[in-house]
């Protein structure tokens, strides 16, 4: 795990890239229990992504379609992709390639700031935003990446500046739009890319996922190893997998993410259920398990944490990365003996389908990694 060295090499359409085809949508977490019947976020995602598809005229229409089973859901791992909160990814779907070596994990391509797709509202601003990422960024980026994008270089910076990589990602981010200057872009699209990563704090996220993903997958099939590879919600359940058992999801009830409601949030907002991928940094060792390099978190989310924190999250992790200087590696057995809890620092989306609360914090149940390690 430690020798991965995950880089940004291209963006591709997840036709191309995965092979997706026909009518089928890829959402974060583990399998939903009826996929036909998604979460109020995801069921307002899939209806954008059957309009952006042109799969529906309408979004009575596209609701037909999902309840027929017409058009799928399947969880996004199955493909090697990453998706943040309760966006899909659909066969136009611009998508950045991670790449190490061989290996290859993809992130669902942020399209910026403005009405987002990951955040469950059924905003019909946000297929402007989908088409501008196919049309403009999709170009854009092409021409960046003419040479690799090293992550970990970026990630180490960051968290050195204050990041925890999963709720904040400013300093990454502002790192990223820097590398980015440096390297010929003269397009009207590349501009545009460019003006989309420095109006988009969180935009390093998308690719922050994947990469971390590409690590802990580099553990994997190692007999009797309680590593944990996955960490992902779907709005009802929350589930890891490990080592030992690639393939096995252990599941609990997905938990609430609480935490400061943010300036503008919807009026009388409620705490919804944990959902999205990027639990997978959180199981990687930052996030919820870093959140002693983000003072700035540490503040926000003082009366959802324990005094202890820090030595919480290190009992639970099993190495120190050798480029990242920190350590990482969520260990099942470790968690399931000391019985705390991890933590998930992440999005709060509202879970009647009116978007993003703001940014919060939700305890991990310990019964899948109880149940893992003793599998």
């Amino acid at each position: 795990m430690a020798a991965v060295r995950p880089q940004w090499t291209a963006v591709k359409n997840a036709r191309e890239a995965l092979g997706l085809e026909g009518r089928t949508l890829l959402h974060a977490g583990p399998p939903l229990a009826d996929p036909t019947r998604p979460p109020i976020p995801m069921l307002n995602a899939a209806v954008l992504s059957c309009l952006h598809e042109g799969w529906a005229r309408d979004p009575s229409e596209a609701e037909r379609l999902l309840a027929s089973g017409a058009v799928r859901l399947e969880p996004s791992h199955t493909r090697s992709v990453a998706t943040p909160l309760a966006a899909m990814v659909s066969p136009k779907t611009t998508l950045a390639e991670i790449a190490h070596g061989d290996s290859r994990y993809y992130a669902f391509l942020g399209s910026g700031a403005g009405p987002q797709q990951r955040f469950g509202t059924r905003d019909p601003a946000i297929l402007e935003r989908l088409a501008f990422r196919e049309t403009v960024l999709a170009p854009g980026f092409t021409e960046f990446l003419d040479a690799p994008v090293d992550l970990l270089s970026l990630a180490r910076a960051a968290i050195r500046e204050g990041d925890d990589l999963h709720n904040r990602l400013s300093s990454a981010t502002t790192l990223l739009h820097a590398l980015l200057t440096t390297r010929k872009g003269e397009s009207d699209s590349a501009k545009a890319a460019l003006r989309t990563v420095a109006e988009a704090p969180l935009y390093f996220l998308n690719v922050w996922m994947p990469a971390c993903q590409l690590i802990l997958l580099a553990g994997d099939n190692d007999p009797g190893c309680t590593l944990v590879t996955r960490l992902c919600a779907n709005g009802e359940v929350i589930g890891i997998q490990i080592s030992a058992l690639p393939g096995q999801w252990f599941t609990a009830p997905s938990p609430l993410v609480k935490g400061p409601f943010m300036k503008g949030a919807p009026p009388d907002p409620q705490f919804g259920p944990a959902i999205g991928d990027s639990g997978v940094i959180d199981a990687f060792g930052l996030g919820g398990q870093g959140l002693r390099h983000a003072p700035s978190l540490l503040n926000a989310f003082s009366c959802w944490m324990e005094a202890d924190d820090d030595a919480r999250a290190r009992s639970m992790l099993a190495g120190f990365h050798p480029i990242l200087e920190t350590a990482y590696a969520l260990d099942a057995n470790t968690v399931a003996g000391s019985g705390r809890n991890p933590l998930l620092s992440t999005g709060m989306v509202s879970p009647d389908g009116r978007g993003l609360l703001g940014r919060g914090l939700c305890a991990v149940p310990i019964v899948p990694f109880v149940d893992a390690a003793s599998a």
